[in-house]
């Protein structure tokens, strides 16, 4: 990713200025006019040498005027913006924010919206917000920059304009705005033209973002579909690469592009395998783990774990704080597909090697203790499950980024441990933080909103509000049905509450059906002896006592006693 900090001064320009906009024009056209008529003067005297000589005088003067009269109005603005630089340089981002709003504002009054020294500081501005988290800002910025330009970009531009785009469709993206995210995304694209590469700013990375980007909007059909595109756009360029190892020792990059291609002959190759492509890989198995499909989903965390390996043996850029983050979301990965198949000693062990990984703070310790409470919850230790979960509220606290998402998922997970725990008003005031916080970073349809709406109904039916119970059930089918096949596990969720508030209106026609469904589901996707089995045999079971047939209820619960060994 290109450098936020390098100074953006030297660029002579970023669009055509009007020239009736810019005082310092004035003084070319009677000095120019004037030097050339003293020049023809003086060669039909004779002395073409004295007229030439006369003319770059008036010339030179020309220019000193018009460099004086620029710098005595904007050199308050040029010295504010290097001050500002080193003030970003430095990290003191809110000292360069006032810096460059200040610059700004001198700037803008002579100026218009779309000459340099405007377009200069809304860039700097744009970027500085986004070092500040403040991305309503830095988009403010980046739209008054991209309408500046006015698709006006030159070639010297494109990667760091690329680059904040990028940055600030990111944390869009965090917060639940994923159709802004998205568009931003594509200008970069359009930017960065025909640059396949393996660099920061090429045309497989911002495919790779989108395809993020519609993972954490729900959209996993065509996440997947993106995932595999960048994978697909990294092989081409890995091929081509080793081919021009294979050729002529070249020194500089390709004209037609202004991105740098680290090709093997400039720089060691790692045989396509890059931090990168074990990020796509990282996204393509979270994806498919949210489609249930688990077994490509674990061969895609190995692949990513294999890359990762040979890049940390390479010494690839990037640092061991790099190669740390990366391992634990690799390890959570792991962790989440064993948890939900029931294999829990194995998810002890992933999980175990990734707090070992884990930095302090920050919203990624905040996900791996949900994902530690996760699993304390499924084997029964609500102990721990509450520690886990405040270590998550803890470090959420001291995270900046994507916090709403993490918080958002967080007060879920309680919601459904204080459920198991009959403690009903606590679950109910989670549930509805749950419920309001996916309302702002994942929206209405969002398969994630379905597992919320199935722990509001089990809450709801446990307090005996049979109606709002009987809604939360029925929305989250509904969800279901419009985000994922109908042979998703998380269909058994909604059949499981749908059925626990039919049997508590001792409605047992219904709530049999539904049980049955949610058990149909359980063992098609988790298997006939999966541990998750057991609270659908249990209100099986229920329904088949209180309806008189007791030799399948006794049936009923002798398999729940093998399963629940």
């Amino acid at each position: 990713m290109g450098e936020s900090t390098r100074s953006l001064e030297g660029t002579s320009s970023l669009a055509p200025v009007d020239g009736a906009a810019r005082p310092p024009a004035l003084y070319r056209i009677p000095f120019s006019l004037a030097a050339v008529g003293l020049l023809l003067i003086a060669m039909q005297a004779g002395k073409p040498i004295a007229g030439l000589a006369l003319l770059f005088t008036l010339l030179f003067a020309s220019a000193s005027v018009a460099w004086r009269s620029f710098a005595q109005r904007h050199a308050p603005a040029l010295a504010l913006r290097g001050q500002a630089d080193r003030a970003l340089r430095s990290g003191a981002y809110k000292d360069a924010r006032t810096l460059y709003e200040r610059a700004l504002a001198l700037v803008q009054r002579d100026l218009p919206a779309g000459s340099p020294e405007v377009l200069l500081n809304c860039y700097s501005l744009a970027t500085v917000h986004s070092m500040l988290h403040d991305r309503a800002r830095a988009d403010e910025y980046l739209q008054r920059l991209l309408d500046g330009l006015d698709g006006r970009v030159p070639a010297s531009w494109r990667a760091q304009l690329a680059w904040l785009l990028r940055r600030v469709a990111h944390q869009h993206s965090l917060e639940g705005q994923h159709g802004r995210a998205i568009a931003l995304c594509r200008i970069a694209l359009e930017l960065v033209g025909s640059a396949p590469g393996a660099d920061d700013t090429t045309v497989r990375s911002i495919v790779d973002d989108i395809a993020w980007i519609h993972h954490h909007a729900g959209e996993y059909g065509e996440a997947e579909r993106l995932f595999r595109e960048a994978l697909a756009i990294h092989e081409q360029f890995r091929d081509a690469a080793l081919e021009v190892a294979q050729g002529p020792t070249r020194g500089t990059a390709s004209a037609d592009s202004p991105y740098r291609v680290p090709g093997p002959a400039v720089a060691p190759t790692t045989g396509g395998l890059d931090r990168a492509v074990a990020y796509s890989f990282l996204g393509l198995g979270w994806t498919l783990f949210e489609r249930a499909r688990y077994d490509e989903a674990r061969a895609c965390f190995e692949r990513a774990s294999m890359v990762a390996n040979v890049v940390e043996g390479h010494g690839e850029r990037g640092g061991a704080r790099g190669s740390a983050q990366l391992g634990v979301e690799i390890l959570r990965g792991r962790g989440a597909i064993e948890v939900t198949l029931g294999h829990y000693d194995a998810a002890r062990e992933h999980y175990a090697q990734a707090q070992q990984l884990a930095r302090p703070g920050g919203t990624q310790v905040a996900a791996l203790s949900i994902d530690l409470g996760w699993l304390a919850r499924s084997t029964g230790d609500h102990d721990a499950a509450d520690a886990a979960y405040a270590a998550a509220a803890e470090a959420i606290e001291a995270g900046v980024e994507g916090s709403t998402t993490i918080a958002c998922a967080l007060h879920e997970a309680l919601a459904e441990l204080r459920r198991r725990q009959g403690r009903l008003k606590e679950a109910l005031k989670e549930v509805t933080r749950a419920t309001t916080l996916a309302q702002q970073c994942l929206g209405d349809e969002h398969p994630r909103v379905a597992a919320i709406e199935a722990v509001a109904s089990r809450i709801h039916t446990a307090r005996g509000d049979f109606p709002e119970a009987e809604r939360c059930a029925r929305r989250c089918l509904a969800v279901l049905r419009a985000s994922c096949p109908p042979d998703h596990p998380r269909f058994a969720d909604g059949w499981l509450a749908l059925g626990e508030m039919h049997l508590g209106r001792g409605q047992f026609g219904p709530a049999h059906e539904a049980f049955n469904a949610a058990l149909r589901v359980r063992e098609d996707t988790l298997g006939g002896t999966h541990p998750e089995l057991g609270e659908v045999l249990d209100g099986l079971a229920t329904v088949l006592r209180a309806t008189g047939r007791e030799a399948e209820a006794a049936a009923i619960d002798a398999r729940r006693d093998r399963v629940a060994a």
